[in-house]
């Protein structure tokens, strides 16, 4: 039987190895390099430990291990043979089902991209220029006309478990140590898990906006060690479709502005401190689908304010949304005070200085 066709090109000019990296959930284990266009971590391919062999270049799409367990590289099909123990074939066919691309079968290498234009007749979103704006919530017509939409995640939604975790011990040191009050804890079913997947690890359900819980985030209490990752999530768990905290933060008062954060407990710290209009994207890039969710969260509100980390990969990602939220709904960027801050580090009375 004849291979099914499929267009290397069109793949790899359809999805970005951030989004492949996204989907396998292992962007969490890895920090952005210094200049903002690439990622090291762990190899996931020979499961190194070492936290700056395995290098990525995001504008190139290409990945490298220096290990010597592995000492190869290449493009995201090659990163996805590897993982998958498959051909590059079967790699792209597999990339093609992930995210719905419908390339499979097509011998046209000019398919059209989910924006409608050619992919011949346009940049890719990383050779386009990224408008330049400022922290002030606006953005002109002439700089969101440059913008170039952002693929699209993996198709599907997350299926309601039909579990949900048992005897977690809620008195843990580590929610002291994050400064998180028991009504805190209790609200958010917070607990330290010592058996199954997450053994070891502080897990958060995770609720879809209609309350159903979907998966568990697993947060290890302190400095994990070398070979373990500080967040983990559920295999398969497709984070790119949900909103931390949505389902409640939807209920809140509809004058309010949804404040807009990158992790988990800077949602709980702002709630705790009085701020339940709050919501997490999970990571500092914002997916299409958390993109429609804030705005239908947000119809008929006070718009959106963006709240992210104050380092490298937050300022990208915020100005990121800046720019494609903006152009459907007010939206103001808080600046935290200082390198490197965090919306969960914070006190109270700086909090409500740039909040209130």
């Amino acid at each position: 039987m004849p291979k099914q066709f499929i267009d290397f090109g069109a793949v790899k000019a359809a999805v970005s190895f951030q989004q492949v990296l996204d989907h396998y959930g292992f962007t969490a284990q890895m920090r952005s390099t210094r200049n903002g266009d690439g990622l090291e971590g762990p190899c996931p391919i020979h499961e190194g430990t070492s936290q700056d062999t395995f290098k990525v270049t995001l504008s190139k799409n290409c990945w490298f291990c220096h290990n010597s367990s592995c000492k190869c590289g290449g493009n995201h099909l090659d990163f996805v043979a590897k993982m998958e123990n498959c051909n590059a074939h079967e790699a792209a066919l597999k990339i093609d089902e992930w995210f719905n691309l419908g390339l499979a079968g097509k011998a046209d290498s000019s398919p059209q991209r989910r924006d409608g234009a050619p992919k011949s007749s346009a940049p890719s979103a990383q050779q386009q220029p990224m408008p330049r704006q400022g922290f002030n919530g606006t953005s002109s017509p002439a700089a969101e006309s440059k913008v170039v939409e952002e693929p699209q995640e993996e198709p599907g939604e997350n299926v309601p478990l039909s579990f949900k975790l048992e005897n977690l011990k809620t008195d843990h040191t580590y929610f002291t140590e994050r400064g998180l009050t028991p009504e805190t804890v209790a609200e958010f079913g917070l607990g330290f898990c010592a058996k199954g997947t997450m053994s070891g690890r502080i897990v958060i359900p995770i609720h879809n906006k209609g309350g159903e819980l979907v998966g568990y985030g697993g947060r290890w209490p302190g400095q994990p060690p070398e070979e373990r990752p500080k967040y983990k999530l559920p295999m398969g768990f497709k984070k790119s479709a949900e909103v931390f905290n949505l389902d409640r933060a939807q209920m809140e008062e509809k004058g309010l502005p949804l404040i807009v954060v990158e992790g988990f407990f800077d949602v709980m710290k702002l709630w705790q401190q009085g701020f339940h209009r709050v919501v997490s994207i999970m990571g500092s890039s914002l997916s299409p689908k958390q993109e429609e969710l804030l705005l239908e969260a947000s119809a008929e509100r006070s718009g959106i304010l963006l709240m992210f980390d104050e380092d490298e990969a937050g300022r990208i990602g915020r100005e990121k949304a800046l720019v494609r939220l903006a152009r459907r709904i007010f939206v103001r960027v808080v600046p935290l005070p200082q390198e490197g801050a965090q919306p969960d580090h914070l006190t109270e009375n700086e909090l409500h200085a740039l909040l209130d």
